[in-house]
């Protein structure tokens, strides 16, 4: 039996960021969805919501993941203090979703 991966899908991205426990997945879907809640109002809003799962890839992909991925999370705009709301919440994540596609065709 081996050991469960956890993960949070970005649903409405259909983006998945790694987490190293089901604690800490747990602890960062709360985040974005508070960052979510606050950020965004009425139908946008409904459309993104953070959720753990387990990790639907292969356990080599989260390995890399949590070594080379972990710290773009650092960067996404629920770990960011507040600057310019006026961008909303589809706007900052899909620049986070730009940057790690464009990081990942360099690779």
């Amino acid at each position: 039996m081996s050991e469960q991966l956890w993960c949070i899908h970005i649903e409405g991205l259909n983006d998945f960021i790694v987490a190293d426990s089901q604690r800490a997945a747990e602890q960062e879907a709360s985040a974005i969805n508070t960052y979510i809640d606050g950020a965004e109002t009425g139908q946008r809003a409904a459309v993104l919501r953070a959720v753990v799962v387990e990790w639907p890839f292969d356990a080599a992909d989260h390995a890399r993941a949590l070594q080379e991925d972990w710290n773009d999370v650092q960067h996404m705009p629920h770990r960011r203090p507040p600057a310019n709301k006026s961008d909303g919440v589809l706007v900052n994540m899909a620049r986070y979703v730009k940057k790690l596609v464009s990081v990942a065709r360099v690779k």
